[in-house]
C-alpha cells in the first residue's frame, strides 16, 4: 500500500515517539493503526465486511458461513520485527484482548475457534485450508527483518468502537501496547437496504 510522503513522515515521527497512529487511506477512506518502537511493528487495516464476504465465497464457503465471518469484524494485520539485532519476537494471538466500548476485556476469535465451528456445519476441508491461510498465524515466532500478515476476527459488530491489547514476547520479556479507539468498519450493504 502507498502511502502519501507527508503520512509517512508523520507516521514515522509518531511511531518513533511510540503512539499508535491512525492513518486513513485517501482511495478507499479505510483507516488503519499503526505502531512502532523500532523493534517491533504493527498495522491494523479495517476491512469491509463486502470485501470479508466476496473473499470467502470466492474461496469456496458457503453464503451463511462468509457472512459469518463478515459480521465478525475483520482486519488485516501487518506484523514485523524491525530490530536490527540478534532479537526474536513471538507472539501468541490467545494472548489478545479487545475491549469494547464500555465492556469488558475478552479474547480474540482465533482460527482454532473458527475451525471447530466449521466442523460444526460441515464446511468443506478445502475451504477450511483457504480459511486457515488467510487468518493470521495463532503463534508465530519473528526473526529480525521478518514480517508477516493476515486477517484477525475481533468478533465485534460492524461500526462497534473497541480498544485491542495486543501482546507479545522480545526474547524472554514481556511486551504490550494498547490500540485504542478502533473502529470495526461499517457493514455498508446493511445500511443501503
Amino acid at each position: 500500500m502507498r502511502w502519501p510522503a507527508v503520512l509517512a513522515v508523520a507516521f514515522s515521527a509518531a511511531a518513533h515517539a511510540g503512539e499508535v497512529v491512525r492513518i486513513t487511506e485517501p482511495e478507499t477512506g479505510l483507516p488503519s493503526w499503526q505502531w512502532s518502537d523500532g523493534r517491533a511493528a504493527f498495522t491494523f487495516n479495517q476491512r469491509l465486511p463486502d470485501q470479508t464476504r466476496a473473499f470467502f465465497q470466492a474461496r469456496g464457503f458457503g453464503a451463511e458461513e462468509a457472512e459469518r465471518i463478515a459480521q465478525a469484524c475483520v482486519f488485516q494485520a501487518i506484523i514485523r520485527n524491525t530490530a536490527t539485532t540478534d532479537h526474536v519476537m513471538r507472539l501468541d494471538l490467545a494472548e489478545w484482548r479487545v475491549r469494547p466500548a464500555g465492556g469488558e476485556f475478552r479474547p480474540l476469535i482465533i482460527e482454532p475457534q473458527w475451525q471447530k465451528r466449521w466442523a460444526a456445519r460441515d464446511v468443506a476441508q478445502p475451504a477450511r485450508i483457504a480459511f486457515r491461510w488467510s487468518l493470521f498465524p495463532t503463534r508465530q515466532s519473528f526473526e529480525p527483518g521478518d514480517w508477516n500478515m493476515g486477517m484477525i476476527t475481533v468478533g465485534l459488530e460492524p461500526g462497534a468502537t473497541f480498544d485491542l491489547a495486543v501482546a507479545w514476547h522480545e526474547g524472554e520479556q514481556p511486551q504490550e501496547r494498547l490500540f485504542p479507539g478502533m473502529v470495526c468498519a461499517p457493514d455498508l450493504a446493511m445500511e443501503e437496504l
